[in-house]
């Protein structure tokens, strides 16, 4: 599936074809099997490929490209809860438009292909029962509102600043699902950080070395963070949608990427684990109380 993305977007010189998260739901889905995921397979193929149209269609507004950055995200959101979609590469889907300026609709349409095959392999994974059981609770309202005014907030910030490295569609998708966790210990920071910190610098690395080969570059970076995934015994979907990341954007395709990839996720890894444990601290008040 990645290695057809790669080629198709070589072959038909559509450089627009390219969504990393691709790689990261595949390897979601048949890898590291994701049971919120699984559960619900149309929503692999109808939750992304409806944010990537409307994405798309939102960047043809005239206003600042931060604001239709916010009105996207606030509509994704507020959609996700009310048909309880738990899959959180829907996100980077509708926000990749604003970041990389897309106003055709290649993109979207590319997007609903690849999901839509996705989504068959999640059936079959379903229907063998390979998938690991599913919670049955869904996200708090509460914890959706303040994760995402604090997204919105990293990526004002990011416009502010014009530091475009801490712009990364699929560190957000991974602390929007974090934050909603009913357990995230301080603990469970350092091995996730670290797999897609260095998935940053191998792929800026390979980048770099085999410079002009995008279907080289796209398979070297996968199979390394493979490696990487399996060595620190951590699946991580998000990993694979970071390694992609320096082929469609300039700015992460430099070495101040890694640099991004480390803060976003240090700091938005370590608010979320302070807010969890400020919600255990309640529920453990209340519970005596």
């Amino acid at each position: 599936m990645i290695i057809l993305m790669l080629v198709s977007s070589i072959v038909l010189e559509q450089k627009d074809i390219l969504f990393p998260e691709i790689a990261g739901m595949v390897m979601g889905v048949i890898a590291f099997p994701v049971a919120d995921w699984i559960k619900r397979p149309v929503h692999l193929w109808l939750s992304p490929s409806l944010a990537a149209f409307l994405g798309t269609a939102l960047n043809e507004l005239s206003v600042s490209p931060l604001l239709k950055l916010w009105l996207c995200f606030t509509i994704i959101v507020v959609l996700m809860h009310v048909f309880k979609v738990h899959f959180g590469p829907t996100i980077p889907a509708g926000l990749l438009p604003f970041f990389l300026g897309i106003h055709d609709y290649v993109f979207a349409m590319t997007t609903a292909i690849f999901t839509f095959m996705i989504m068959l392999g999640a059936m079959k994974m379903k229907k063998q029962e390979k998938a690991p059981h599913a919670p049955q609770t869904f996200r708090n309202k509460t914890d959706t509102l303040i994760i995402s005014v604090i997204l919105c907030l990293w990526v004002g910030l990011a416009f502010s600043t014009k530091i475009q490295v801490i712009l990364v569609p699929p560190v957000f998708a991974l602390i929007f699902e974090v934050f909603h966790a009913q357990k995230f210990a301080w603990r469970k920071i350092p091995t996730p950080l670290a797999v897609v910190t260095l998935t940053a610098i191998l792929s800026v690395g390979v980048f770099h070395l085999l410079a002009g080969s995008i279907l080289l570059v796209g398979i070297v970076n996968v199979l390394l963070t493979f490696l990487l995934c399996k060595l620190f015994k951590a699946p991580l979907p998000v990993a694979f949608g970071v390694s992609l990341m320096p082929l469609i954007f300039p700015a992460w395709g430099t070495w101040w990427f890694p640099i991004g990839v480390f803060a976003t996720t240090g700091v938005l890894m370590c608010l979320s684990a302070a807010y969890r444990q400020l919600r255990m601290k309640q529920k453990q008040a209340f519970d005596v109380s």
